[in-house]
């Protein structure tokens, strides 16, 4: 589990079918445990002094960025206890999409993503989001679209200030909207008036 606040980005220096070695501090980690590499959870396999290599299948490479990706945001998992700023992001990528349009507002940016239809019903407006592993809050959407504004101090952290229109960030919805949806689109007949009473 993460919180999507990120401190530390890092390289991609070697890739092959199955793996990827990320640049990055390894002190404190060991084989098996869990980093958060462009919002993905990976597990380390191999610690070298340069870096680590990660596992990657098929599957996930194929749904995340991480195929195309060079600079990439590193998150280590809570530890109990920690203090939680952002919001709770598992690592479990739902897709990639991409970035339409970039606003300079002053010191800040505008970031505009395309928003496939399957993926609508699980974003809400300042609800929360995860973008490469960024916790961000939602703060338009459109028929086909959504955008977030980017902070200096996220820019100044993470992957966000190399990133330009028609690049893929991976995305992960809010884990309690997941649930939410499953849980509405399982209840046959629900309407508001049953979930007024339940209320």
């Amino acid at each position: 589990m993460f919180s999507g606040i990120i401190k530390n980005t890092g390289r991609i220096l070697k890739k092959d079918k199955n793996r990827i070695f990320v640049e990055m501090n390894a002190l404190g980690l060991k084989k098996g445990d869990s980093v958060s590499i462009n919002g993905v959870c990976l597990t380390a396999v191999d610690i070298e002094n340069q870096g680590i290599w990660f596992d990657v299948s098929e599957k996930t490479f194929a749904i995340t960025n991480l195929k195309s990706a060079e600079v990439v945001n590193i998150e280590l998992p809570l530890k109990a206890g920690d203090f939680i700023s952002g919001h709770f992001v598992t690592g479990h990528v739902d897709t990639k999409i991409k970035i339409l349009k970039i606003e300079n507002l002053g010191k800040f940016k505008k970031f505009f993503f395309e928003l496939p239809d399957e993926y609508r019903k699980l974003i809400a407006l300042r609800g929360s989001v995860a973008l490469d592993g960024i916790s961000l809050t939602v703060a338009e959407i459109q028929e086909k679209s959504f955008s977030v504004n980017i902070i200096p101090e996220t820019l100044k952290a993470t992957n966000f200030s190399f990133k330009k229109e028609g690049d893929f960030v991976n995305f992960e919805a809010d884990v309690f909207a997941r649930y939410i949806s499953n849980f509405l689109e399982k209840k046959e007949g629900l309407t508001k008036e049953k979930i007024l009473k339940w209320l």
